[in-house]
């Protein structure tokens, strides 16, 4: 990896711990009101460094190009899974705006955002987790 991707791969590690440390802290039951402030300006700034993420990743391997995205996924997805598959970047792409709109709900609507069905909770971190996973483990 060249020396100048270093910022990918440490945005993507700061935004998955914080991912982690968010979710932890969740299924520990610590989503009162004291904690909530703060566990919410973790699970902001994590996504801020998934951002980071995506446009150093489109900035230094991509140069800014869907095209070449598409086209890297697609070898990424041959050398692991035997087919191409590059539309996989818009499960990617799924992750980043799912991510942000949760943050923006648990700031424009805290008391809401804490006290949402537990089915919603789990289909939102079930998506994050699967994506996340893939992104991390697979890929």
């Amino acid at each position: 990896m060249p020396e100048h991707h270093w910022s990918i791969t440490v945005t993507i590690w700061l935004a998955l711990a914080g991912y982690v440390i968010t979710v932890c802290v969740m299924l520990a039951g610590f989503l009162k009101p004291e904690w909530s402030r703060r566990l919410r300006a973790v699970w902001t700034i994590s996504c801020g460094f998934f951002v980071l993420h995506v446009l150093s990743a489109f900035h230094y391997s991509y140069h800014w190009s869907h095209a070449e995205a598409i086209q890297s996924t697609a070898r990424q997805t041959d050398e692991l899974l035997g087919m191409r598959f590059g539309e996989g970047l818009y499960f990617s792409y799924g992750f980043l705006l799912l991510w942000i709109a949760d943050v923006l709900f648990w700031w424009r609507r805290p008391e809401l955002y804490v006290s949402r069905p537990w089915w919603l909770l789990l289909a939102v971190h079930a998506y994050l987790f699967f994506i996340a996973f893939n992104g991390a483990v697979v890929f």
